[in-house]
């Protein structure tokens, strides 16, 4: 006899995820591929696979991983690179960098084979709205919708992905707080000056979309270190490891890495070969640090880790560093003082590093400081919601939200919830690297792994011995 509440044998659990970009998409995907039946209900206003990386319009904005290592599946490095050949582009290799709209292409067609594949004790809804606020009774949770449906689960993924950066108070037109803003990169005079916060990934993305439209204008990056983000090529490995275990401190890894670095360029090793030779390691070097030391390194050594190891495509480099030489493109180290709304333009006032003062009038500000990664400032009501009834709390640092190994959510008491969970970017500040989608992979499929409590852990063949079989 089936008792109330209790998930039999034959009883589908039912999972809500709300967010449908990769991090959902991915976890519904690997559900789907599981041997218990689920039924799924997949809550985005959005089409499935179409996150905000993977939503763009302009083909220049390129994945920054080669295409070996975006597959979905770690058991099948050539997953992607075979739908690309398949899908456009037939003399795609391994070292390519696809546009990021065909990788949302791609994980939409996934999910549809997964869904096609699947038996029929499995089911999908997309729920085309968003979730607001939950509640859970100690048997099922109840999830409300912003058009007013109510749906009942048994266990809730949160994948709600990166949120935009903290706003500005500059009440004007002339600002938008975050590129993907309806408007940020469209309808400029293509003379007009243009100034970027920011000097990653997400201003890069800003200046590619405007020079695709033919933007002719000066492009101002500011930024507190005024660096931008190193490009790929291709390098010999390291013919062992750089496994820096043992060490506790923030400065004496840096120092490590250092050495290490002139140790290989010695040998005739790019550095590249010595940084991304820790990626395997990152997040346990991470949780090897104290708060203290975690903090430490947000604040000192953040930015020089994302411009040595997220980088650009090379393409995309050659054209960042024409642009520099023409004078088009140029990056200032500092901060603003000021911004002042005059009549045909934005004033802002800027304390470069030097201490020197600079003034800049530009047509458009455009925000590309990064997602906040302070979830309690996040406007997202059910995030809100779940703090203001305790259920989640941030990391310690203040960034991100605390979560088990699981991703299971751990509420005010110090409690890990087995129906609340998370992955990708809310994991930020337990895990150091937590954005990339050969990490997001793992996430996905050890979260499906774990909510049909299934016994094994997600199999990754290392794309080396892929690429050494002559694909």
């Amino acid at each position: 006899m089936d008792l109330p509440g209790v998930i039999t044998e034959t009883e589908p659990l039912r999972i809500a995820i709300a967010g449908a970009g990769c991090c959902g998409t991915l976890v519904a995907v690997h559900l789907l591929r599981q041997n218990q039946p689920v039924h799924i209900d997949l809550i985005d206003r959005r089409i499935a696979g179409l996150g905000l990386a993977y939503s763009t319009v302009w083909n220049q904005h390129l994945l920054n991983v080669r295409a070996a290592r975006m597959s979905a599946f770690g058991s099948d490095p050539g997953h992607f690179l075979d739908w690309l050949r398949v899908n456009g582009q037939p003399d795609a290799t391994p070292n390519s960098f696809a546009p990021r709209k065909v990788f949302g292409s791609y994980l939409q067609d996934i999910l549809q084979t997964a869904v096609r594949s699947a038996g029929p004790e499995h089911r999908l809804r997309h729920q085309w709205s968003t979730a607001t606020r939950l509640s859970h009774d100690g048997t099922e949770v109840q999830l409300s919708l912003e058009n007013g449906d109510r749906i009942a689960v048994d266990r809730v993924v949160l994948a709600t992905g990166n949120p935009a950066p903290r706003p500005l108070k500059v009440g004007t037109g002339r600002y938008f707080n975050s590129p993907w803003d309806n408007g940020a990169l469209t309808g400029l005079d293509p003379s007009s000056a243009v100034l970027l916060l920011g000097s990653g990934l997400t201003a890069v993305d800003a200046f590619l979309a405007l020079d695709a439209q033919g933007h002719q204008g000066p492009i101002y990056c500011l930024s507190r270190r005024g660096k931008l983000s190193h490009a790929h090529t291709i390098y010999r490995k390291l013919p062992e490891a750089f496994l820096p275990l043992e060490i506790k401190t923030a400065r004496h890894l840096l120092r490590a890495i250092r050495v290490r670095v002139k140790d290989a360029e010695r040998q005739g090793y790019d550095w590249r070969a010595v940084v991304d030779s820790l990626r395997p390691i990152t997040n346990q070097l991470w949780a090897g640090f104290d708060a203290a030391e975690q903090s430490r390194v947000l604040r000192h050594l953040k930015t020089w880790w994302d411009i040595h190891r997220h980088r650009t495509a090379p393409e995309i480099g050659f054209k960042l560093q024409d642009a520099l030489a023409r004078g088009q493109l140029r990056v200032h180290p500092g901060r603003f003082k000021q911004i002042v709304a005059e009549k045909n333009s934005l004033r802002v006032e800027v304390r470069l590093r030097s201490q020197e003062a600079l003034s800049l009038n530009v047509q458009r500000l455009i925000n590309c400081t990064g997602s906040e990664e302070d979830y309690r400032l996040v406007p997202n009501p059910l995030l809100q919601s779940l703090f203001e009834t305790q259920r989640i709390q941030p990391n310690p640092i203040g960034k991100g939200l605390l979560t088990d190994g699981h991703g299971a959510l751990i509420d005010a008491q110090g409690s890990p919830l087995d129906w609340l969970f998370t992955l990708g970017p809310p994991r930020v500040g337990g895990l150091f690297e937590t954005t990339a989608v050969p990490e997001l992979r793992i996430q996905a499929e050890a979260l499906a792994n774990h909510l049909v409590s299934a016994p094994f852990e997600p199999v990754e063949i290392p794309v080396d011995y892929y690429m050494a079989a002559g694909i």
